[in-house]
């Protein structure tokens, strides 16, 4: 088996997977995690991202120090990020 990246290509989330063959077995973070937060996307798509870069896959990770916060906080700055891109576009489309 080998280890590998796996997109979902209809939602965009990564995870870590082992792949032997056709079959792909996922392995973190776990999925239907973020769902079960009841999230908008694509902001549960992004912290989903955010968890699976930053290596939070089981209890044991998330309770690790404040590894949380931090995923939390980069989760939120993408979306700071894009509040603040729609603002400049609405801006330029609306103001003369």
């Amino acid at each position: 088996m080998e280890s590998i990246e796996y997109v979902d290509p209809v939602n965009g989330r990564k995870y870590e997977a082992l792949r032997e063959g056709e079959e792909v077995i996922k392995m973190g973070p776990p999925e239907g995690l973020v769902d079960a937060l009841n999230l908008t996307e694509p902001f549960a798509t992004n912290l989903h991202n955010v968890l699976y870069r930053r290596h939070i896959f089981t209890y044991a990770d998330a309770t690790r120090g404040n590894v949380l916060i931090g995923a939390l906080q980069e989760a939120l700055n993408m979306d700071v990020q894009r509040l603040t891109e729609a603002f400049m576009t609405f801006e330029k489309e609306v103001v003369p």
